[in-house]
């Protein structure tokens, strides 16, 4: 593990990198600066589908205040190596956070993910219920295992198909715009940036494992284990029949008003007082 120190609040963020499951892990590690030491768990932050580190900036550094905070790049994402096999999926994702957990000796943590890393969290907290003290959901996809079959047969298939074919990039595309959709415009350019570095296999690999990840129902189980709770922050246009906090009752919620799915990007004063909060609940 090869650590570069450096303040982060008059230079880049202190970063990590640490061995994992499918290659090398980009970590960042801050540690809260009071002269006194807080009783505040760690808190650990997984991004979404096309993102890294770099979008939690604003989070990190106003909870290294009171807490250690590390940020986690995905397999194939920002800095972390992509993985040979080409598994983008939740499970692998999931593996990746918790070999970067162990690496650190973190725990019990506060574990943050945003969008298709609610899953890969989720995923984590289910296997290791000891560890995760705390789920952060912002803004998670519906249940996708929760639609009829003729959305499944009308809108899931026919979308993973053309995935497989040379029209894949604007299909994805027109995905990723309908999710921007409330976002400002630096903060959809920081997505659409992203968004062109990624290939078609690590976003084929991705949606596949979403639609098929039953997540209210490996919500609850997470739940069910001695002292597990959990708090989704969500934005306006999360508001699906299938959403995970309308499938799982003890899922508390709140709601950041006028912004698109990236919460962080969008208002990151807002944000981090609804991150500040739900960590306190």
């Amino acid at each position: 593990m090869t650590y570069t120190p450096m303040s982060y609040r008059d230079h880049p963020m202190p970063t990590f990198s640490i061995p994992g499951p499918a290659g090398s892990l980009h970590v960042v590690d801050l540690r809260e600066e009071s002269p006194e030491p807080s009783s505040a768990l760690p808190m650990v932050f997984v991004h979404g589908m096309v993102g890294h580190t770099g979008f939690w900036n604003a989070a990190l550094a106003a909870c290294a205040d009171r807490r250690r905070a590390v940020a986690v790049d995905l397999r194939g994402h920002g800095n972390s190596s992509a993985p040979g096999n080409g598994d983008y999926s939740v499970a692998g994702c999931a593996s990746d956070v918790l070999a970067v957990v162990d690496a650190l000796a973190l725990g019990p943590i506060v574990l943050v993910g945003h969008i298709y890393g609610t899953l890969v969290t989720i995923d984590a907290a289910v296997d290791r219920p000891d560890l995760v003290r705390r789920l952060i959901l912002v803004d998670p996809p519906f249940d996708c295992t929760r639609v009829s079959d003729e959305v499944r047969n009308s809108q899931f298939l026919p979308f993973l198909a053309a995935l497989e074919t040379d029209k894949w990039h604007d299909i994805v595309e027109k995905a990723f715009e309908q999710a921007l959709l409330g976002s400002p415009t630096g903060a959809a350019a920081s997505v659409r940036a992203r968004f062109a570095t990624m290939p078609r296999d690590a976003m084929l690999s991705m949606y596949r494992s979403m639609f098929a990840y039953p997540s209210s129902a490996t919500l609850e189980r997470y739940l069910a284990a001695p002292g597990a709770s959990a708090h989704a922050i969500l934005a306006p246009a999360n508001a699906w029949p299938n959403s995970l906090h309308k499938l799982v009752p003890a899922l508390t919620s709140s709601l950041v008003p006028n912004v698109g799915h990236w919460i962080m990007l969008d208002a990151p004063d807002r944000f981090v007082a609804a991150l500040e909060q739900a960590a306190a609940l």
